[in-house]
């Protein structure tokens, strides 16, 4: 039941920031979607051998490292540090973070860049699941990216699969 809410309100949220009028490069569109208790929630697994590149362990502990130095004090700031809005990208470029749902102290925090300046991968989805710990700072424990390509450059549906 819980896979399906959350299939449901992320397949919403892509609909509804296709739908929005275009942005340049200076915006960050920040949204906030449903709370909804996320002790348990993450990617389906299923879905994410598919459609996700999972994060390794190593690049997380760098990212926690920077949160508790640099002392961020939202999921937005953290998401923008892991990746930044790309400064070379043209006036059709979209840069959308989004918070997907929070609850039990655990947000999954969405970002969605659309038309990058790169010349096979087109648009790159981030979802990162962010907590507190014990000490009430933000901890990231979970990363996943998905990717489609440009025209003849790979698959056209979000991937885990790099583009050529």
């Amino acid at each position: 039941m819980k896979n399906s809410f959350f299939a449901i309100s992320l397949l919403s949220l892509i609909i509804l920031t296709g739908c929005q009028n275009k942005k340049t490069q200076t915006d960050v569109l920040t949204t906030s979607e449903s709370v909804q208790d996320t002790s348990n929630t993450t990617i389906p697994k299923e879905k994410a051998a598919e459609e996700f590149k999972i994060i390794d362990d190593g690049k997380i502990n760098e990212l926690n490292e920077l949160i508790i130095a640099k002392k961020f004090s939202s999921e937005e700031e953290i998401m923008q540090a892991y990746s930044p809005k790309d400064k070379e990208a043209e006036s059709n470029y979209k840069y959308t973070i989004s918070k997907l749902s929070s609850g039990n102290g655990k947000t999954l925090v969405q970002l969605v860049e659309e038309n990058l300046s790169d010349d096979s991968v087109k648009d790159k989805k981030v979802i990162m699941r962010v907590l507190k710990n014990q000490k009430g700072q933000f901890v990231v424990d979970e990363i996943k990216e998905s990717y489609k390509c440009r025209l003849n450059r790979g698959h056209q549906d979000w991937s885990a699969s790099f583009c050529s």
